[in-house]
């Protein structure tokens, strides 16, 4: 048990780095000003990764606390379930953030070749998103509201999924961590293009392309 919280404690203290520079440069509009867990693993409501990693931290000297104090097992054995899912947590949430950052760098250094971009990519979702939609001012706002409510959707279908992961039998958690990593996999597809119609808007707003009425 020590020798895992130790590795546990080493864990942290990389997530702890990490989340610093996930928060300092964590500058997607639409992810801006939203709590990155809900209350169900984490007491924090933040939009900070930090803080979620310090509380972990907290959770982790409270284990070793107990331990000292020879408290209950079932109350260690509890704390340290939870430890685990927060650790989990926050792997996930490093790892989701990679992949979006990437995208909103990658689009912000290409989207002054988007006229020429578009003939490449024919068959792309965002393509037709920009050849079709995005110049239609009312119809660019029902698509943002349509790709939130994908979003949350998704995010909503995956917290479901990792509630069932807890409860699966070892044998069927490979096939629902898969499943799982599929839908991230969709929901960062959501992200991109979230942010890509938020360009489009600003776009729009400052004059930038025509409104179609």
């Amino acid at each position: 048990m020590i020798n895992q919280l130790t590795e546990i404690e080493q864990l942290l203290q990389q997530f702890s780095q990490q989340a610093v520079e996930h928060d300092r440069r964590s500058k997607i509009p639409s992810l801006a000003n939203r709590p990155i867990f809900d209350d169900k693993l984490f007491k924090a409501h933040s939009v900070k990764l930090s803080a979620y990693v310090a509380e972990s931290i907290l959770l982790l000297n409270e284990i070793r606390n107990h331990l000292a104090k020879k408290s209950p097992a079932r109350l260690i054995q509890f704390q340290c379930e939870k430890l685990v899912d927060q650790c989990q947590a926050i792997k996930k949430a490093l790892s989701s953030n990679q992949q979006r950052n990437t995208a909103y760098q990658q689009d912000k250094a290409t989207r002054k070749h988007v006229a020429v971009k578009r003939q490449q990519r024919q068959g792309n979702s965002l393509t037709w998103l920009a050849g079709n939609i995005m110049s239609n001012s009312v119809e660019l706002y029902q698509e943002l509201s349509k790709h939130h409510g994908y979003q949350q959707t998704l995010e909503l279908k995956i917290n479901q999924l990792e509630q069932q992961l807890q409860r699966c039998i070892t044998k069927d958690k490979i096939a629902m961590q898969q499943l799982i990593l599929k839908q991230h996999k969709r929901l960062g597809q959501c992200h991109k293009a979230i942010y890509f119609i938020e360009q489009r808007i600003e776009l729009l707003e400052t004059g930038k392309i025509t409104k179609k009425y």
